[in-house]
């Protein structure tokens, strides 16, 4: 089986890595040469000497497995790349933050990631979790390569079928739009949510998300918002979140596809902290 990752960052390294340990062919891409990378976990760096490509510059027969952690915002520039690196039956596999990006590509394998880390210069920090939910059907490739991870006595990446997809896809889209809206207008980490005025903005910004996520059927229950206070209280007190990361370092954040897509959807519902976050990260990123 042939498989490509394409962005080699917090998420990306991680699967790659995983995935080397598997007898397949793993070809490695993103923006430009680079030779391995260095992954930070548990205190301890380890340096994996695995080449990666230039995508730019992919000539090789096409994969049966993609797999892209980019962030949302590469993902429409990539939909014109992909087409060359595919034949009819390649399942690509979208490992981003959000939705409202599917439409770029031909039949998509959207999943819902849990994988926390931090890219920095020299490495990437990995806080927790290796674990990908994609939709429960059959695949071609997809379900061999469950089997061989499941297999494995050395990969940690899980790659795992839901029955509930949508429910599960929106339950992350809630979580991202709290905790990343939270610490990237903070500009801290989630130590914040020590502080009990920071757990009741974050309820209330929640509470309208879920408002309109169930606009037209009861997708969320409303005790999913208690769970997910517990999980930003569970997170390391200094991790940040993608978007956190992108604000502190002045770049462009993946908002469209997390605080804008929620926020194109709210209809005649009143949001007005929502609202506030929108027009905060749009002004953010006025003419970055």
């Amino acid at each position: 089986m042939k498989i490509a990752v394409i962005g080699i960052g917090a998420v990306g390294s991680v699967i790659a890595r995983e995935l080397k340990k598997l007898n397949h062919d793993t070809t490695l891409f993103g923006k430009s040469v680079k030779e391995g990378f260095t992954i930070l976990e548990n205190g301890e760096k380890h340096y994996y000497p695995y080449q990666i490509e230039n995508i730019e510059e992919h000539e090789e027969t096409p994969f049966d497995v993609i797999f892209i952690a980019t962030k949302a915002t590469a993902l429409e520039s990539l939909s014109r790349t992909i087409p060359a690196m595919s034949h009819h039956d390649t399942e690509i596999v979208l490992c981003e933050n959000g939705m409202g990006f599917d439409a770029f590509f031909h039949s998509p394998v959207p999943a819902v990631v849990y994988i926390s880390g931090q890219k920095h210069e020299d490495m990437i920090e990995h806080f927790q979790d290796a674990r990908l939910l994609i939709e429960d059907r059959p695949y071609i490739h997809l379900d061999t390569l469950m089997e061989d991870l499941a297999r494995s006595t050395d990969a940690e990446l899980e790659i795992n079928k839901s029955d509930a997809f949508l429910r599960a896809r929106y339950e992350k889209l809630l979580i991202n739009l709290g905790i990343n809206s939270l610490t990237a207008l903070s500009g801290n980490t989630a130590k914040i949510f020590d502080l009990e005025s920071v757990v009741n903005l974050t309820r209330s910004l929640l509470e309208e998300g879920m408002a309109i996520i169930n606009q037209k059927e009861n997708i969320i229950d409303t005790a999913f918002i208690d769970t997910a206070l517990s999980i930003y209280k569970s997170y390391n007190r200094e991790m940040g979140t993608s978007m956190y990361y992108d604000a502190t370092s002045g770049t462009r954040t993946e908002y469209a596809f997390i605080q804008k897509y929620l926020h194109q959807q709210k209809g005649n519902l009143e949001t007005p902290v929502l609202d506030m976050v929108v027009a905060l990260l749009e002004a953010y990123q006025y003419e970055r």
